[in-house]
């Protein structure tokens, strides 16, 4: 498998079919294993499914984990893979990745996807469960790692692989990767967000109530609620997620 040599170590990737190029960015703990079931898009797009640094079979250590770090990394990654500009489809907390990339980086940026995504932590739940994250990551990872995969799976062999995959991650990144989520807000800056944008939402899931913000904020997104599922769409609703993504592109490779 392909690793991106960077200063301060080997980031590992997937890279999987051809076309033009989709990085999929994961959130705390999970690293590319949660995207399994967006390899289908590879028959249309070129996926890049990284570990981000601390996460998985990633070797390389961040000393001191930001979002915007995290953006730069994979700026690097873009430059390593030579894509002038990609697509960045960030879940979870792995979508403020994706935005602050679209606001530091605009002209490498060909557009967004959000799922389950914010541009700030507004809610009180969506507060207590990253603190609830960072608590256990302190306390037992083990729990934590079984208590995220049972959530996004029912599959017993699936399950497992994710479970063992989260557990590569180092503790220190895991724990300041909820902290940073925690902390980020992109909300002034929303409206210098001029890149095409999808926002996916679970109907049951109650961060969808952050789109909000968007509406306030932009004039000119695309948005997809996904009924009968709660936050884990591209796990449980994959189909339906896949099908929103490669809409999406299509119609924004019809404007160009």
């Amino acid at each position: 498998m392909p690793r991106c040599t960077l200063e301060y170590g080997d980031l590992f990737y997937e890279e999987i079919g051809q076309g033009n190029p989709i990085i999929f960015l994961h959130p705390p703990g999970m690293g590319r294993k949660v995207f399994q079931f967006q390899k289908p898009l590879s028959e249309r797009y070129k996926l890049i499914l990284p570990d981000l640094s601390g996460h998985g079979e990633s070797s390389v250590l961040l000393k001191n984990v930001t979002i915007q770090k995290y953006a730069k990394e994979v700026l690097e990654l873009a430059d390593f893979i030579g894509q002038d500009k990609v697509t960045l489809c960030g879940y979870s907390s792995g979508g403020s990745i994706a935005q602050e990339f679209a606001l530091a980086y605009p002209e490498r940026t060909e557009s967004i996807i959000l799922c389950g995504g914010f541009a700030e932590v507004q809610s009180p739940s969506l507060k207590y469960e990253h603190m609830l994250g960072m608590y256990f990551v302190r306390n037992s990872p083990k729990t934590l790692a079984k208590v995220i995969a049972t959530a996004h799976t029912f599959d017993k062999n699936y399950r497992t692989e994710l479970i063992e995959h989260m557990l590569k991650t180092d503790l220190n990144t895991w724990f300041h990767f909820y902290h940073e989520s925690l902390n980020y807000s992109c909300i002034g800056r929303l409206k210098n967000l001029n890149i095409p944008l999808l926002l996916i939402y679970g109907a049951r899931d109650f961060i969808n109530q952050h789109l909000r913000a968007y509406e306030r904020e932009l004039e000119d997104f695309r948005t997809a609620i996904i009924p009968k599922v709660s936050h884990q769409v591209p796990v449980k609703k994959w189909q339906e997620f896949n099908s929103e993504v490669a809409k999406f592109l299509e119609e924004q490779s019809a404007r160009r």
